[in-house]
């Protein structure tokens, strides 16, 4: 998740996965750029993603959205809220589930 302390725009679909790889690309070059990263679902209202990437790319998606500080010249951050190897898994929390 993104978020924006300052408020400020809001990245649509498009704008977001162009985000993720010119962080990929700062903090690791064009190698970190090439890595193939998938946005399967992006939520403009709660600044949400869903990212798919092999599980080799893992530590390079996470640090360059970690370490990236900044979009339009403002302020922002990514927090990582659940990884998984299975997209199954993220479907929902199952610390949430009610069981009758």
């Amino acid at each position: 998740r993104r978020e924006l302390p300052d408020g400020g725009a809001r990245p649509n679909a498009a704008q977001f996965k162009q985000l993720v790889v010119t962080a990929l690309r700062d903090l690791h070059g064009e190698v970190g750029a090439a890595l193939p990263v998938d946005v399967l679902t992006y939520e403009e209202k709660t600044l949400s993603a869903i990212l798919r990437v092999i599980s080799s790319g893992l530590v390079k998606l996470w640090s360059a959205l970690t370490l990236l500080g900044f979009y339009q010249n403002r302020r922002c951050a990514f927090r990582v809220l659940q990884t998984s190897p299975f997209l199954l898994a993220l479907s929902g929390n199952s610390r949430e589930l009610v069981l009758d």
